[in-house]
């Protein structure tokens, strides 16, 4: 009796067996314009990006520029402030944010740049409740605890989980800043959390402008130099370029179903 062609398609694939795979592979060289399948891997004389392209140093000012024109191509907003004003300026952006989208609750970075800042107070002025990414930070809210019998996934978490997603605002302080793509780098540890960046609708990111880097590379290695044993690399590297962009289903693009929806940076002159 003669298999049938799944049994026999079965046993080729047990047996390890491959069928047409050099006139598959003739066929790819063919299209490369190579008269055979190569039989050694091709020689790598170079490792990373183009020299040329590494060479290329740009100032402070350069990368600004560049950055802010790259962020708001993505249709986001970027001022630009010197550090000397940010205890009144970044509040006041804040405040400003908070305003005009309806805000009344944000979560925020536990960075000591930012406590150091008098955000918690401006905010509170205006009503607006703050809950900084820290083990006592739901106490800043009075929500309702989970009830005894409600044993929903939501109520397992924890409290400072559940108050973070009911807030529409996340306020960071960026670890560096990719000019020529503009992206922000955030490093998840501690009270740097990422759900601060991922979990509200809006997205408020400081950045110092000595952190801003021209390309990517750079921030690698500035993390692989403050970072260089793996046990005490962070959590997670968050790059984030623009509002979250989503067009998986039909090729549809929607706005902040994976992240903030609105995005806004503020960039700290010396």
């Amino acid at each position: 009796m003669s298999a049938t062609p799944d049994t026999a398609s079965s046993k080729l694939m047990s047996q390890g067996t491959i069928e047409g795979r050099d006139d598959f592979m003739r066929r790819i060289a063919n299209r490369l314009g190579r008269p055979a399948p190569m039989t050694a891997p091709p020689a790598r004389t170079a490792v990373g990006v183009p020299e040329p392209y590494a060479a290329v140093r740009t100032t402070v000012q350069e990368r600004i520029d560049q950055f802010g024109a790259n962020w708001t191509a993505l249709t986001g907003t970027v001022w630009t402030v010197r550090a000397a004003d940010a205890a009144e300026a970044v509040p006041q952006l804040a405040r400003r944010i908070c305003e005009e989208r309806g805000i009344d609750r944000v979560t925020r970075w536990d960075h000591p740049d930012l406590a150091a800042l008098p955000l918690d107070a401006a905010l509170a002025a205006d009503g607006v409740a703050v809950v900084p990414w820290r083990a006592d930070g739901a106490s800043a809210v009075a929500d309702a605890p989970a009830g005894d019998g409600d044993t929903t996934a939501w109520s397992r978490r924890s409290p400072l989980l559940r108050a973070t997603e009911r807030c529409r605002l996340g306020i960071v302080w960026a670890d560096y800043a990719i000019a020529n793509t503009g992206t922000l780098v955030l490093l998840a540890q501690g009270g740097h959390g990422r759900s601060v960046s991922l979990m509200p609708d809006t997205l408020f990111a400081v950045i110092r402008a000595d952190k801003l880097v021209t390309r990517m590379g750079e921030a690698f290695e500035s993390i692989r130099r403050d970072y260089p044993e793996a046990a005490s690399m962070p959590s997670s590297i968050n790059l984030i370029t623009g509002p979250s962009r989503s067009a998986d289903i039909e090729n549809d693009l929607t706005i902040g179903i994976h992240g903030p929806g609105k995005v806004y940076a503020v960039i700290l002159e010396s």
